[in-house]
């Protein structure tokens, strides 16, 4: 009843590669650009989900920036300026940000990030706001 088609198995198989391939690349480039970053657990880059996480501390900004990458539109800002965050602290142009979320440039952009040289910034943490106290005196 059913016809098996080798093309059929084979280009099923080939997408697999391909895309088994595309994760296991852009999680060791990310793993190595939270190395460069100093990151406390490099290894998150390998979790899906944690290692947006992850993005979003190597860029410096607050936790709620994952909300934002959860809303269809907004996710492409925020993942945009998550990644020229990123971009800055690996002391890069922000250009390389943008890049990182461009399918296809993006490959070539997170490898670029993760194996150039130079020395990268620290993450900007967010900071609380201070508040200063005036002495009357």
């Amino acid at each position: 009843m059913y016809e098996s088609s080798s093309a059929a198995g084979w280009f099923g198989g080939m997408f697999l590669f391909l895309w088994i391939f595309l994760y296991f690349y852009l999680a060791f480039t990310q793993f190595k650009i939270a190395q460069k970053l100093r990151h406390q657990s490099p290894w998150w880059a390998w979790i899906p989900i944690v290692n947006l996480f992850q993005q979003i501390q190597m860029s410096g900004k607050e936790w709620y920036w994952f909300i934002l990458c959860l809303i269809p539109i907004v996710n492409i800002f925020a993942f945009a300026a998550i990644w020229m965050g990123i971009a800055r602290n690996c002391n890069k142009s922000s250009g390389w940000g943008i890049m990182a979320i461009i399918p296809f440039l993006n490959l070539i952009a997170w490898g670029y990030l993760a194996f150039s040289s130079g020395e990268p910034t620290q993450p900007s943490a967010p900071q609380p706001v201070r508040q200063e106290h005036q002495h009357v005196g």
